[in-house]
């Protein structure tokens, strides 16, 4: 996954070459600098790339019979944090901010208005996925992480008990996953975009991240059978994981969805306006 993250600098300087023939009313980015495209792009690959590892998640709960004990889509996004934890890399750690950042502003398009059937479904709000993923990253290194705490204003007795929270996680998971095991059979697929989603199929596959995942997998993690990974429109900005199929499917619209989020965001802190 490092030689991966570090491809895309160089990725974005290819699809950047491409926009300058693509409209700005299909995918609003070429009335962008470089660097705002840049920062654009990076923050759709990141928020993807912890996307994907959600969802691996899901697959190593249901093939590895991991033990759940609440709601499973916050195991997910646990486990999604410790996998980029356990990298220890610059690249890793910008994803895992991207990542709070982007649920945080996910929350924010909602005004954080919640009715007593979100709170009962299977999901924790969004402003709440973003601050566990903050807490369980101070937890793992308080000098490493405590600037973004407080931006996030995490209390600092709470930033102290995200230790004991992350000590928990990563003990679950040494002692849960297999300490040696690889030889997955892991098939990959780019179905096609369609003209609307080429920008958002283009940065996913030049980024790397979907094949990277994918081998991950393969060296990683001894699961029978053959897992798929596949990348397609769905008609709808998603990602989510197929039991039946055993199946990952990454959604075209998540990543122009990504891209969306972080130009309405630019556009406001620009503006001042919502």
């Amino acid at each position: 996954m490092e030689i991966a993250m570090r491809r895309l600098v160089q990725v974005v300087v290819v699809i950047l070459a491409g926009l300058v023939s693509q409209s700005a009313s299909a995918f609003d980015l070429s009335g962008l600098s470089k660097t705002e495209r840049a920062e654009t792009i990076r923050f759709a690959v990141n928020n993807s790339l912890f996307t994907l590892y959600h969802e691996v998640a899901h697959l190593l709960i249901d093939k590895l019979n991991l033990p759940v004990l609440g709601r499973e889509e916050d195991a997910a996004d646990n486990i999604a944090t410790w996998i980029l934890l356990q990298k220890k890399t610059p690249d890793a750690n910008d994803t895992l901010v991207d990542a709070a950042r982007g649920w945080r502003l996910t929350g924010d398009s909602f005004n954080n208005v919640f009715t007593d059937d979100d709170y009962a479904s299977g999901y924790s709000p969004e402003r709440q996925r973003s601050l566990q993923i903050v807490c369980m990253m101070v937890g793992a290194d308080g000098a490493a992480f405590r600037e973004v705490a407080n931006y996030y204003q995490i209390h600092a007795a709470r930033q102290d008990t995200c230790f004991y929270d992350y000590d928990m996680l990563d003990r679950s998971m040494r002692g849960l996953l297999p300490r040696e095991s690889k030889g997955t059979r892991v098939s990959v697929r780019y179905r096609e975009p369609g003209t609307r989603l080429r920008l958002a199929e283009r940065i996913l596959r030049n980024s790397g991240i979907f094949d990277a995942v994918a081998e991950e997998i393969r060296q990683g993690y001894r699961i029978d059978g053959r897992v798929k990974f596949t990348a397609k429109s769905c008609g709808e900005p998603n990602a989510f994981y197929d039991p039946q199929t055993v199946e990952i499917i990454f959604c075209y619209e998540l990543m122009q969805d990504f891209i969306d989020l972080h130009s309405v965001d630019r556009t406001t802190r620009t503006t001042g306006r919502k």
